[in-house]
């Protein structure tokens, strides 16, 4: 298990992950969870208690603040070594792999499972520029509010996982869901894939093949399961070769908003053209947006391209 999240993990004891739930239980009530509170809900007596939060604070899995009360906070390490401990105790994941993506909305590793399958595992991580970014148009974050980043984590595992669940029962190129815990979800790996923005070397009719099958995949979205992904671009599409052509998924949908949402309308339009455009600069793919459009929202039978 390489990497410091696997070396963090070798090294935490089960009063640890004790400390670390007593902790995390009380994130919504308390910007800083009181000593005393974290004490009482892990059981530990005081020495193994200090000896813990020495640990997680010298691992920086959590965060102390003095004053007139000692407190503690996770960080999101320390929400990362709930999150891995939950899906490796479920048999979901035996052993964390490298890391294959890092930035500051998520963190990606490649994971084997016990019957030796290679999946994602992404850890979600939001800044503050795109927590505000997102709380002025996502009803869902509207209760949210700056301290609860790590809650705001959690929430978008949560919404990823459910939208990928019903998106790939619909038939639509989304990565497999396989589980989630927290804010972390493991997805099944799409083999060989390539980012869109990296600009893979497509031939035209490749790409009006990949280009069409992420229209239909914006369209089983908003159509069927009634969402609209918020932020598609060249950054959330993966191409890979598959049966002689390509396979075009799109990913990262934790943003998503309904259909019905005063936003969706305006947000839909903007997927389509980020995603058209891209496709004619980089392939001369032509699509005009208008037709485009009314292929997702089921006004056109075939997808204009």
């Amino acid at each position: 298990m390489p990497g410091r999240l696997a070396r963090i993990l070798e090294a935490l004891k089960d009063d640890d992950y004790r400390v670390l739930r007593a902790i995390e239980r009380n994130l919504g009530r308390y910007e800083y969870v009181p000593a005393e509170v974290v004490e009482r809900q892990s059981r530990l007596p005081p020495s193994r208690l200090l000896r813990s939060l020495r640990r997680l604070s010298d691992l920086k899995l959590v965060r102390r603040t003095l004053g007139s009360v000692i407190g503690y906070t996770l960080t999101f390490p320390g929400l990362d070594a709930l999150a891995i401990r939950a899906l490796t105790a479920k048999g979901v994941i035996e052993e964390l792999g490298d890391v294959i993506g890092a930035g500051k909305e998520s963190d990606v590793y490649i994971a084997l499972t016990p019957t030796g399958r290679r999946v994602v595992v992404k850890l979600h991580r939001e800044g503050k520029a795109p927590f505000h970014r997102i709380r002025r148009t996502r009803s869902f974050a509207a209760d949210l509010n700056r301290r609860s980043l790590i809650l705001w984590a959690k929430l978008l595992g949560e919404r990823e996982f459910k939208a990928l669940l019903e998106l790939h029962a619909r038939g639509a190129r989304v990565p497999e869901p396989i589980a989630w815990n927290r804010h972390a979800v493991v997805q099944g790996l799409v083999e060989g894939a390539v980012e869109l923005y990296r600009v893979p070397p497509l031939t035209v009719g490749e790409a009006r093949e990949a280009l069409a099958q992420v229209l239909e995949t914006v369209r089983i979205a908003y159509r069927e399961a009634g969402i609209v992904h918020g932020d598609l671009s060249e950054y959330n599409v993966l191409v890979a070769e598959e049966d002689g052509g390509v396979g075009a998924y799109v990913i990262d949908w934790p943003q998503y908003v309904y259909a019905a949402e005063p936003h969706a309308s305006e947000l839909l339009e903007r997927d389509v053209r980020y995603i058209t455009r891209f496709f004619r600069s980089k392939y001369g793919v032509e699509a005009s947006l208008e037709e485009a459009l009314a292929y997702v929202r089921g006004e056109r039978g075939e997808p204009p391209v």
